[in-house]
């Protein structure tokens, strides 16, 4: 736990990465379960090989499903993970399961944002979100409001 105020001032570009399934039926469980559990084995791949470009990422619960927000190096290397042999097994699988099926919905949104354009503020938290994925420091006098941080790079 950081206790205190930190923040992370951007000094590279991030790529935020959104992908997550909503159970429209929870009594379908065999139609949704499966596509549930075809994120953990690159979740794993993802957090054991750090040169793949995935920084870092929070799972996230929802009352109907789960989001996944990750933070990458580039667009790029999200893209080359995406033709992965892990990956691809895993979609290809994913698509015919998601195929005539009203049990579950998926989406993904992927971001590229430059350094100029975002700011955060992390109260009383253990690493989490850009903080774990860039690493933070704590809030100076320099650093206090947004306004500050946003005005640090333009």
């Amino acid at each position: 736990m950081n206790q205190g105020r930190y923040t992370v001032l951007p000094t590279e570009p991030v790529t935020v990465f959104l992908i997550g399934l909503r159970i429209n039926k929870w009594y379908k469980i065999h139609k949704w379960l499966p596509v549930l559990l075809a994120m953990p084995p690159m979740l794993s791949e993802l957090s054991k090989d750090k040169s793949l470009g995935c920084l870092s990422f929070e799972m996230l619960f929802k009352y109907r499903g789960v989001m996944i927000v990750q933070y990458w190096t580039s667009n790029e290397k999200l893209l080359s993970y995406s033709r992965m042999p892990i990956h691809l097994k895993a979609w290809r699988k994913f698509s015919k399961k998601l195929k005539n099926n009203d049990g579950v919905g998926f989406y993904h949104e992927s971001y590229h944002v430059d350094t100029h354009q975002y700011e955060n503020i992390y109260i009383n938290m253990p690493d989490f979100g850009l903080g774990k994925a860039l690493g933070n420091q704590p809030v100076s006098k320099a650093t206090n409001t947004a306004k500050q941080r946003l005005k640090r790079h333009t």
